[in-house]
């Protein structure tokens, strides 16, 4: 987990990203990665990511909420950075990629969205923030924030 901490740390001082929320699109943007959003897609289908004429494309479903579609463009780019096979530009509808890199994904997304770093430092700050306001400030659902302080331990801090 350092390894993806520290990596993602390094993509956000090279595009000088101090505070949350992270502009996900703008580190696709860094990569090269044009986000495009779909909006037929089925409603289990959040997004995929593929090579379209030698450039790399992140669709997502343009029918989800806006923090919704910001961790699937995260958990997308989780797998491109992570080295993970894309997709195929004839992508079916059910997943293909092991539970495994499914996991690593969603936790590169964890961290992109959600900086330890930053969450740290926001609950050192004002410890009487509740997971609401928190989830607004980094723009994301309260369900994953809650689920982000529980896997950093934060929410004893939040707590305390």
């Amino acid at each position: 987990m350092e390894g993806l901490t520290n990596k993602i740390r390094t993509i956000l001082r090279r595009l000088n990203i101090s505070e949350p929320p992270v502009p996900v699109s703008k580190v696709a943007k860094l990569f090269s990665i044009k986000v495009v959003p779909y909006p037929k897609f089925p409603d289990k289908r959040s997004g995929f990511i593929t090579e379209i004429e030698g450039s790399l494309v992140i669709g997502v479903n343009s029918n989800h909420s806006e923090v919704r579609q910001r961790f699937t463009i995260s958990h997308e780019l989780g797998h491109f950075l992570l080295g993970h096979q894309i997709d195929t530009p004839n992508f079916r509808e059910e997943d293909s990629r092991p539970i495994d890199q499914e996991r690593e994904a969603d936790n590169f997304a964890a961290e992109l969205l959600i900086p330890r770093d930053f969450l740290s430092a926001d609950i050192k700050a004002n410890r009487m923030l509740k997971i609401p306001e928190l989830a607004r400030r980094y723009n994301v659902s309260g369900q994953a924030m809650s689920i982000r302080l529980l896997q950093t331990g934060l929410i004893k801090d939040l707590t305390s």
